[in-house]
Formats: structure tokens, sequence, C-alpha cells
């Protein structure tokens, strides 16, 4: 008994770990429903060649085994400040609006990610490891790919009705995939 306690409080500490790294890191913030973004969390320096801001943002995973033949994957939407700035002649509600929805997006694909990891079987850790960097991959470039259609048909925030079309529709996916918000998942083998 005294080995399995030990082994569930590093599991559970580890779990704890990864996650407060994220939250106590002043650059990083995780996507949460009730925290939009503001100006002040674009401390980038501002590019030249763009107009008027750039949002920094990834899915961060990691995974760690559990003791009972199973395993917990951690999916995370992130926005990184030191990489996302503004140019101050650019500051609006508009194009603040338009930024949080590419982090939507992200949050987005962390729960189509966490979706398919749950409807997945795996074998064993490897094969989840191995599986996992693939889904990733095809996830990350399908996430590229809405990205950058919701900046072609929004204008960049210009086009106002696109704006309100896309910010309703990528609402309302996120919302469809509220069973995947939980950043966690457990996986059995």
């Amino acid at each position: 008994m005294r080995k399995n306690s030990f082994i569930r409080f590093n599991f559970c500490f580890i779990l704890l770990l990864t996650l407060f790294s994220f939250q106590t890191d002043k650059n990083i913030l995780l996507w949460e429903a009730s925290r939009p973004l503001t100006w002040d969390d674009f401390k980038g320096k501002p590019e030249r060649r763009f107009a008027a801001a750039s949002t920094s943002y990834d899915i961060l995973k990691s995974v760690s085994k559990k003791e009972d033949n199973s395993a917990v994957a951690m999916i995370c939407a992130v926005f990184f400040k030191n990489q996302s700035w503004k140019k101050a002649s650019w500051i609006n509600d508009a194009v603040l609006a338009h930024e949080q929805k590419h982090f939507d997006i992200v949050e987005l694909y962390a729960r189509k990610l966490r979706k398919k990891i749950k409807e997945a079987a795996f074998k064993n850790m490897t094969d989840l490891e191995n599986r996992l960097e693939e889904m990733y991959d095809v996830n990350d470039k399908e996430m590229d790919k809405y990205q950058d259609l919701y900046d072609e048909e929004t204008d960049g925030s210009m086009n106002g009705e696109q704006q309100r079309m896309w910010q309703n529709k990528i609402m309302k996916e996120i919302k469809d995939l509220d069973v995947y918000k939980e950043t966690s998942v457990t996986i059995k083998f």
C-alpha cells in the first residue's frame, strides 16, 4: 500500500507541478472562458511589416504514466505574452476581439485534440506517445489552416459582418465540445 500511495502522490505532484508551472510563468496565459485577453497581455515588440497586432499561441501537451495501466495527457491552450504585440495606433476593441478569437481557436483545437485522444485506443505508453505526436501534428496543421481562413474571411477584423459571424461560429464550436473543456484526459491501456 505504501508504494502505491507514493506512486499516486508522485503522479499527482508531477501533474500539479506541470499545471502550476504554466500558471506561474508570467509570460504564459492559459485559456480560460472567464478571462479574456486585454491589451496589457500583449508585451512583445511590434513588427513593422504587420499592421495592427499579433497573437502568439500554442497547444502545450504533456503525458504522465500512472501505476494502474493508464496515463494522463495534459492539453493546454496557451498565449505567450512576450511574443504577442500590438501597435499603439491600432489599439481598439475590434482588433482586440479579433485577436481574442485567434486564442479561442487555439482552445477549440485543444478540445478537438482532447476528443481525438479520448476516442482513440492505445496499446501502451509508447504507442500513446508516438500516436500523440502524430495527432498533435495533424491537429496543428488543421488549426493553422483554420486560423488563416479566419484571417482571410474577416480581412484581419476589417470586415465587421464576417467578424461577427466568425465570433459566433467559433464560440458555438467551442460550446459544442464543452465535454472536452478539462485540460486533462485519462487514457486506459
